[in-house]
């Protein structure tokens, strides 16, 4: 049912597929909205900072790398170039790692989901990065290009596509 999010979904290294599963057993079990929301919220945070993969079943002594995304596209560049010596998208150690990541992530989902059953609450750990707001405070309503989204944007729009360095209404943020 899952197998189509391999890949970033497909292959087009989007969305990590190990999110899938996880996101859609939270959807599927918490009817209120702003508590199923901050659940994924936390998952997603959560792997953001997390060093991958901890589950490690085929014994191969990876390394834990925090990739600071939720896409596959990231989280995979980083972590094959984070080997010693680097490692293709198609080797069986970043296969591994995959695995692991998705174990990692269940865990990580069924914690949430067990902590708010035994006590009725549910209290957020991991946040999205600072950067964020200050982000979408500006880009989500008043000033061109209008976006969304909750991860680091310097990640991707520090240097590269947009040249934030030169703009005057991003100098305060550098």
């Amino acid at each position: 049912m899952f197998l189509g999010f391999s890949g970033g979904i497909a292959g087009w290294g989007t969305i990590c597929g190990a999110l899938a599963a996880p996101v859609c057993l939270i959807s599927g079990v918490v009817a209120d909205k702003k508590l199923r929301e901050e659940m994924i919220n936390e998952l997603m945070a959560w792997y953001i900072h997390h060093p991958f993969p901890e589950y490690q079943p085929a014994g191969l002594n990876l390394p834990k790398v925090a990739v600071g995304s939720t896409l596959c596209h990231i989280s995979v560049s980083k972590w094959v170039n984070a080997m010693d010596p680097p490692v293709t998208a198609d080797s069986k150690e970043k296969k591994a790692r995959c695995a692991g990541v998705s174990g990692d992530t269940a865990k990580k989902a069924v914690e949430i989901l067990n902590a708010y059953a035994d006590t009725g609450a549910f209290s957020a750990t991991h946040k999205p990065d600072p950067i964020v707001a200050s982000c979408m405070g500006c880009h989500k309503e008043s000033a061109p290009p209008f976006t969304q989204g909750k991860e680091n944007c310097m990640s991707c729009h520090g240097s590269g596509l947009i040249n934030i360095d030169d703009c005057e209404s991003h100098r305060d943020l550098l």
